[in-house]
C-alpha cells in the first residue's frame, strides 16, 4: 500500500467511524492493520508507508477495539485485548481494555485496571483522581467514558455512593449536551439506592431541569387548542424504550391492548432500536407506531408534534434510554410520566405524574387539588416532592400482566424442610448494608431459618465472595445461606423460598410481582416516599396488609410472625396467586377504566384553561 493510498484509506476509515458504518470501517481497519504488520515485519512495506505510520498503528488498534465493543464481538475480544496490550500503555487504550473486560463479564478486573492506572481514591465515599493521574491528560469525552465505566462497576458491586459520585462527575465534565443529560439521569436513578432526605432528593431532580436552562437552548413547541378540540377521540401518545421483552412491559401491556377504541386513539413512539415479537404485537394492536431511535430530541419531538398528540405519556422517567429530553420540547399540550420511574422528572414541561392512593400520604395536609375526596375515582393532587401534579388512581397505578407461561404452584417448602427459608431475587444493588443487617437480625431471631439470595452479582466470583464475607461478618454461618447466580428460567426457584424479603429504600418491582404470582408472600417496608411505597401499594391492593411494615422493627416482627405459622404459609403459597389475579393489580379492564377516567380528567382541565 503506497503512502498516499494509506492516508486516503485512513481518512475514509474516519468517515466510516463518524457515520457509524461499522461493517465497512471494520473491513478497512483490518486492511490497514495488515499493512502496518507487514511494515513492522520489515517486508518491504516500511519503504512505502508514510512517516509516522507507527503512531497511526496505535490509533488503528484502538479503532479495532472500539468496533469490537460496539458490535459486541465476543469472538474477537481477546484478540483486541492482545493488540491493545502490545501497543503499550496509553490512557485511551487502558479504557478500551477495561471496557472489553466489562463486555466479557470480568467486572473485578475492569475496576482494578481503571482504579490502579488512573490512581482512583474511593475511600471517602466519593471518587477522586490523584493530581498526577493520567485521567487529567485525556479530553472531556474520554473522562466521561472512564467515569461512566467506573460507575457501572461500582453499581454492580452495590457501591451505590461511589456510582452516584461517578455519574454526577461525568455529567459535569462532558461537553455534549445529550450525554450530559444521560449521565445526570444515571445519577438520579442510582440515587434511589441511597438513604437520601426527601428535600435533597427533590433538589437533585430539580438540577435536571436546570441543565436545560443553562445548556439546552430548548424552544418549546406551541399548540393550537382549537385544533386539538376538533379530534373526535383523545389522542394518547406513549413514549418508551420498552415496547419489547422487558420488565416494564409487564406493567404497561394493558395500555396498548385493553384501551377504549371508541374514545381513544393510541400512538406508540419507541426510542429504542430493539424490537421483538412483543413489539410486533403492539404495532398490530394500536393505531400508530413510530420508532424514533436515531433521531435527536428535537427531531423526535417534531415527529410527535406533527401527529397532534393530545396527551403524551413517557414511561421511562430517568431510567435507561428515557425520552425526557423529548418532553422538554413540549410536543404535546398535556404531558405525563409514570410506571418506569417513581419520582419527579424535575422538568417543568411535564404536567402530571401517575400515582395511586397508596403511594402518597392520603391527607389534604400533604396534597391539594381537585377531588381530594371520592377515592373511587382518579383525582389530581399536589406533592412537595414533585414538580408535576399527581394523577392519583383509586387503586393501583399499574396493571401486572405476566407475558410468559408461568409454572404451577407448589406448597411452602418449610413443610418438607422443617425450617423457614427467607429469600430475595432482587438486583443486589438494592441490597445495601442496612438491608443485610436487618435480614441478619431476622435470621438471628429464628436460629433454624435459612437465607437464599439469587442475582447476577452472585454469578461473579469476586461478587459472590464479597456477599459471603458480609454475611459471615454479620454472624450468619455458611450453612445457613445459599448464593445463586442469575439464570433463566428462574421462576421455579421460588419453590425454594417460604418468605420473600423486600429491599429498601428501593423496593422490588417485577421480582415482587413474580414472587407473589408464584405464591410466595413478601414482607415489604415503606418509607412514606412515592417510590419507597411501591411494595406497600402492591401488597395493599391484593389484601396483604399484614405483610406491610412502616419501620425496621415492624419489618422484623412481621417476618418472624409469619415464619412462626407454617400452616398459614402453606395456605398463602397455594392462595396468593388467586388473590393477585382477583385484585386491581391484575384487573386489566378495571385498571384501564380508572386510567382512562384519569386521562379524561386531565384533558378536560387543559380544555377548560
Amino acid at each position: 500500500m503506497a503512502g498516499k493510498d494509506f492516508w486516503q484509506q485512513k481518512e475514509l476509515l474516519d468517515l466510516y467511524m463518524e457515520g457509524n458504518q461499522l461493517v465497512k470501517a471494520d473491513a478497512l481497519c483490518q486492511e490497514l492493520l495488515a499493512a502496518c504488520r507487514l511494515a513492522a515485519g520489515g517486508k518491504g512495506q516500511e519503504a512505502v508507508l508514510p512517516d509516522g505510520w507507527q503512531e497511526i498503528q496505535l490509533e488503528l488498534v484502538q479503532i479495532n477495539a472500539a468496533i469490537v465493543i460496539e458490535t459486541g464481538d465476543m469472538l474477537r475480544a481477546d484478540e483486541a485485548l492482545a493488540r491493545l496490550s502490545a501497543a503499550g500503555e496509553q490512557p485511551y487504550s487502558i479504557f478500551l481494555q477495561a471496557r472489553i473486560y466489562w463486555m466479557q463479564g470480568r467486572c473485578f478486573e475492569m475496576l482494578s485496571l481503571l482504579e490502579e492506572y488512573f490512581q482512583v481514591d474511593s475511600g471517602r465515599g466519593e471518587v477522586f483522581f490523584a493530581q498526577d493521574s493520567s485521567y487529567w491528560q485525556v479530553n472531556a469525552d474520554i473522562k466521561e467514558r472512564i467515569l461512566n465505566l467506573l460507575a457501572h462497576g461500582y453499581k454492580f458491586y452495590g457501591l451505590s455512593q461511589l456510582a452516584c459520585s461517578c455519574y454526577l462527575q461525568s455529567s459535569r465534565v462532558v461537553e455534549d449536551f445529550p450525554v450530559r443529560l444521560l449521565e445526570y439521569s444515571n445519577y438520579l436513578f442510582n440515587a434511589h439506592y441511597l438513604f437520601m432526605p426527601p428535600r435533597e432528593y427533590l433538589q437533585a431532580h430539580l438540577g435536571y431541569g436546570r441543565l436545560f436552562d443553562r445548556y439546552g437552548n430548548v424552544r418549546q413547541l406551541r399548540h393550537n387548542k382549537r385544533l386539538h378540540q376538533q379530534h373526535r377521540k383523545i389522542r394518547l401518545g406513549y413514549l418508551s424504550p420498552d415496547f419489547r421483552q422487558h420488565v416494564v412491559l409487564l406493567f404497561i401491556w394493558a395500555m396498548f391492548t385493553c384501551y377504549d377504541r371508541d374514545a381513544f386513539e393510541v400512538y406508540c413512539f419507541s426510542n429504542s432500536p430493539a424490537e421483538d415479537k412483543y413489539t410486533e404485537y403492539i404495532k398490530a394492536h394500536t393505531d400508530f407506531w413510530c420508532n424514533l431511535s436515531g433521531l435527536d430530541a428535537m427531531q423526535a419531538a417534531k415527529v410527535i408534534y406533527n401527529k397532534e398528540i393530545d396527551i403524551l405519556v413517557e414511561l421511562a422517567g430517568h431510567s435507561q434510554n428515557n425520552g425526557l429530553p423529548i418532553l422538554a420540547y413540549k410536543p404535546a399540550p398535556v404531558q405525563m410520566c409514570g410506571i418506569g420511574y417513581f419520582a419527579t422528572t424535575g422538568l417543568s414541561s411535564v404536567d402530571y405524574f401517575l400515582s395511586d392512593r397508596y403511594l402518597i400520604t392520603d391527607s389534604c395536609d400533604s396534597m391539594s387539588g381537585e377531588s381530594c375526596v371520592g377515592s373511587e375515582e382518579a383525582r389530581i393532587a399536589e406533592s412537595d416532592c414533585f414538580v408535576e401534579k399527581l394523577l392519583v388512581l383509586p387503586h393501583s397505578h399499574f396493571c401486572y400482566v405476566p407475558l410468559a407461561e408461568m409454572p404451577d404452584l407448589q406448597g411452602a417448602p418449610c413443610r418438607k424442610n422443617g425450617y423457614i427459608t427467607f429469600g430475595s431475587f432482587n438486583n443486589f444493588t438494592k441490597v445495601n448494608d442496612t438491608v443485610l443487617c436487618v435480614w441478619a437480625d431476622i435470621l438471628h431471631r429464628l436460629p433454624e431459618s435459612r437465607l437464599l439470595l439469587k442475582c447476577s452479582l452472585l454469578g461473579d466470583r469476586e461478587g459472590r465472595e464479597l456477599v459471603r464475607q458480609k454475611l459471615l461478618s454479620l454472624g450468619i454461618s455458611e450453612e445457613r445461606f445459599e448464593l445463586r447466580g442469575f439464570s433463566q428460567p428462574y421462576l421455579t426457584e421460588y419453590y425454594d423460598i417460604d418468605i420473600a424479603l423486600d429491599t429498601f429504600p428501593y423496593p422490588g418491582g417485577g421480582t415482587t410481582c413474580d414472587a407473589l404470582y408464584m405464591g410466595v408472600p413478601v414482607i415489604t417496608l415503606g418509607d412514606g416516599s412515592h417510590g419507597g411505597n411501591f411494595g406497600i401499594s402492591l401488597l395493599k391492593n391484593i389484601g396483604l396488609d399484614a405483610c406491610c411494615a412502616a419501620s425496621v422493627e415492624e419489618y422484623i416482627e412481621k417476618a418472624a410472625l409469619l415464619a412462626g405459622d407454617m400452616e398459614l404459609l402453606e395456605a398463602l403459597h397455594l392462595g396468593i396467586r388467586n388473590m393477585l389475579m382477583a385484585s386491581p393489580v391484575m384487573d386489566k379492564a378495571g385498571y384501564m377504566q380508572e386510567l382512562q377516567q384519569g386521562y379524561r380528567l386531565i384533558w378536560q382541565r387543559y380544555l377548560a384553561k
